[in-house]
């Protein structure tokens, strides 16, 4: 018979159950039996709960079955680390008429009764599998309480470091990449657009957060490339704070508040401020593609309403309608909009005068979204804990004696004043709500500053333009065929003709006109 052996390992550092070890007895099993190796495949650093691409090695020998009568691997753990996926590649094997085979388990797969037991092995591997994880889960937790670096994807801004109170490791401030996070909230809070930041930094060489030169283990990359999912992940990730994060979420303490181990790299208010400024971008609808094209999604069609986009005529740049191809794309039909078009060069000049002259000394204001505070989620993980401690001392037996009696007593008393704090501040919490907060620079100044994309500085002023139909025979651009908006109204246009609710336009200031810089 034909053998193929899978050999599979989690980490490469496991001596129980060595790519070696697994081979050699794979293949005593085979010179046992007189079947003939006639391939080796391995999974190094792999999961057993990996599937698909992630395991290539399993599923280059499942492409080839016709090639192999059995396939042999050292446990069963080593082939699927559920019952489910068992099956499934069982039920793959027994379709291609391959059998599978053990070699440290006595499994017969080609009977029912084999089969069955393969089953039931397979259920126990799974059992213990789950029993190993939850005890490398809870000694992982009891480590990350205590400050100590458990592996994984090292937080941006922070590098191991042996941990100076004990044995271990731990994560500590990394002063360069530290301060690349902070020149990036900088800019942020200045209004730079994310993809100008991100391509700044790709052109500067700073190493991203994926990079091979910082991610010693897992899945790396030998690319410096930014991009604004990079930035908005890292921007928005409570690590920032030194804060300690599972699944996505941070780790509380006993009195509710979120665990800190680590010097946090930004302070408090401008977290709050960053995260009001993403906030505002994703309401706003200004995290969208960026590119050359001063006016797009300020210039739209004056027939059908669609917005224009930019193309190349006789090497010139112009805007266009294409409304009508949409309409063909969605219905088939050639629709009535026959696609205006205006020169960009002219156009654009024209809507900055036109902005500069109204806007140019005014301040720029910006609604700034709050979210409003929320304190009953803390008070309800202070209430379980006040519930499991009172659990602990009364129906779990624990703080037995005059000691244990004073530890309960200290605990309970600073359980009940976190909660009694927490429900004062819930009282008094702010709601949500926007606030006009003034930049202390004028659109003039901002348009003048080459980090600032100027398309957010015309959407921000609600810059609207309508383009009329060209008359017969015109040769030369037309500036009436321009009806141009700002303010309340051109954001309420724009809002419309793109299909969004008006009443959720986020509307300016009553005192936004009136308001001019000192310097003007």
């Amino acid at each position: 018979m034909r053998a193929a052996l899978y050999v599979r390992l989690s980490r490469d550092t496991e001596e129980s159950t060595s790519p070696e070890r697994q081979r050699t007895a794979c293949e005593a099993l085979c010179e046992a039996r007189g079947w003939k190796v006639v391939a080796i495949e391995e999974d190094i650093d792999v999961s057993g709960y990996s599937r698909g691409p992630d395991r290539p090695g399993l599923q280059r020998i499942l492409a080839r079955l016709a090639e192999f009568d059995v396939i042999v691997f050292f446990k069963i753990d080593r082939l699927a680390r559920s019952t489910v996926d068992f099956a499934e590649i069982m039920k793959i094997t027994q379709n291609g008429g391959v059998a599978l085979a053990s070699a440290s388990e006595p499994l017969d797969l080609t009977s029912s009764m084999g089969r069955a037991m393969a089953k039931v092995i397979a259920v126990f591997a799974e059992l213990e599998s789950d029993t190993i994880g939850m005890r490398v889960s809870n000694a992982h937790e009891h480590l990350r309480r205590e400050g100590r670096w458990t592996g994984g994807r090292v937080p941006y801004g922070y590098q191991v470091v042996p941990n100076p109170d004990g044995p271990g490791r731990t994560l500590a401030v990394h002063p360069e990449e530290a301060k690349t996070v902070r020149k990036i909230v900088e800019r942020v809070l200045a209004k730079d657009s994310l993809m100008k930041i991100a391509t700044d930094l790709s052109k500067s060489d700073v190493p991203s957060p994926g990079h091979s030169s910082r991610q010693p283990t897992g899945r790396r990359s030998d690319s410096k490339q930014w991009y604004t999912t990079t930035l908005k992940s890292l921007l928005t990730n409570p690590q920032l704070l030194g804060q300690v994060i599972e699944d996505g979420k941070p780790i509380l303490r006993t009195d509710g508040l979120p665990l800190v181990t680590r010097p946090p790299i930004l302070d408090m208010d401008t977290w709050h401020a960053l995260q009001d400024e993403l906030k505002r971008r994703a309401g706003t609808g200004e995290q969208r593609r960026h590119g050359t094209a001063l006016l797009r999604a300020v210039l739209y069609c004056g027939v059908c309403h669609s917005r224009m986009y930019t193309y190349t005529s006789k090497g010139k740049l112009r805007y266009r309608c294409i409304g009508r191809l949409k309409q063909r794309q969605r219905t088939g039909e050639q629709g009535t909009c026959y696609g205006p078009s205006v020169p960009a060069e002219h156009t654009e000049k024209h809507v900055t005068e036109l902005f500069l002259e109204k806007f140019g000394r005014l301040e720029v204001v910006r609604m700034v979204e709050h979210a409003g505070e929320d304190f009953r989620p803390q008070i309800r993980q202070a209430e379980e804990v006040l519930s499991d401690l009172e659990k602990d001392r009364y129906e779990r037996g624990l703080f037995k004696g005059d000691d244990g009696a004073k530890r309960y007593a200290d605990q309970y008393a600073k359980l009940e004043d976190r909660l009694a704090s927490l429900k004062d501040m819930q009282r008094g919490a702010k709601p949500a709500g926007m606030e006009a907060v003034p930049t202390g620079q004028t659109y003039g100044e901002l348009w003048k500053a080459a980090s600032v994309d100027k398309r957010d500085l015309l959407l921000d002023a609600g810059a609207y333009v309508e383009v009329a139909p060209a008359k017969r025979g015109a040769r030369r651009m037309d500036t009436s065929r321009l009806a141009v908006f700002f303010g309340e109204e051109g954001k309420i246009r724009r809002a419309d003709a793109d299909g969004k609710d008006v009443e959720k336009v986020v509307r300016m200031p009553s005192h936004w006109t009136l308001r001019r810089s000192k310097r003007a």
